[in-house]
């Protein structure tokens, strides 16, 4: 090789090698809904296996985000919208639907994923904690899933992931001391600082979960005070990432992967 086209060739190698320095250590990446929620221009649809996997497949990402809705015969299905025909070739809602029609949906979506169970994904977590926002409702706003299905599913969730880090979302409460005995960490997803020091529960959970757009670092310092965690979600532009990166959360649910990665190691 003549010396013309060696030095950008060492050049090029020098750089990929070059450790790149974490500028916000204190945060943990994750992908929010798999790898990011209602994303054109993303890879694979929310919530799909196709997009569990390319989350798993970056080495500084420690925890993935998933919908859950209990189905008609009680699995936990993952899907994120209310009524399936938003976003699939089905009708109706999860909890009005068996699981044999459940099966056969698809997205309609250019790669055209199937809708999964939670069961589907591979059982194996290591290196990484599965958080599950689980719809307490049953998708008619007519009232509450069955309190003894939930019960049930989670149990099985947690014989499911062997050797699981497995963390729950949580809107309404329930339960959260027979959720905790299960070994599952419970966050609340709340408005801002205020309401969820409110909660009479509050000593209960392990932290709380806020859309990037509603807190401010007041806001995350005064939940991490109480040693409670604090996760961030909905970030999608360069400016989001960066201004959810700036609030300190322990951990970041990013709509974009390699965007945040770039952004958290320069």
């Amino acid at each position: 090789m003549s010396s013309k086209f060696l030095i950008p060739f060492v050049a090029l190698f020098l750089f990929s090698c070059k450790k790149h320095k974490d500028l916000y250590p204190d945060t943990v990446i994750g992908g929010h809904a798999c790898a990011g929620l209602h994303i054109s221009s993303s890879n694979y649809h929310d919530n799909s296996l196709e997009a569990y996997k390319y989350a798993r497949s970056f080495d500084k990402v420690f925890m993935v985000e998933v919908d859950a809705q209990l189905s008609l015969d009680g699995t936990l299905w993952l899907f994120h919208d209310s009524e399936l025909s938003i976003e699939t070739n089905g009708t109706g809602f999860v909890s009005q639907r068996e699981d044999a029609y459940l099966s056969g949906l698809k997205y309609n979506s250019l790669e055209k994923e199937r809708l999964i169970r939670l069961s589907d994904l591979p059982a194996d977590l290591k290196g990484i904690r599965l958080l599950i926002d689980l719809k307490e409702s049953d998708g008619t706003e007519t009232g509450m899933i069955d309190s003894t299905q939930l019960i049930n599913v989670l149990k099985q969730a947690k014989e499911y992931f062997y050797n699981g880090d497995l963390g729950m979302v949580t809107n309404t409460r329930r339960f959260v001391s027979t959720i905790k005995g299960l070994g599952f960490r419970v966050y609340y997803n709340v408005l801002n600082a205020n309401q969820f020091l409110s909660y009479s529960t509050t000593f209960l959970s392990d932290g709380a979960i806020f859309r990037n757009s509603d807190i401010e670092i007041s806001d995350v310092n005064s939940v991490k005070s109480l040693g409670k965690e604090v996760i961030i979600y909905d970030v999608r532009s360069p400016n989001g990432i960066k201004s959810a990166l700036e609030k300190v959360p322990n951990y970041l649910l990013t709509d974009d992967i390699k965007a945040t990665l770039i952004e958290k190691y320069k």
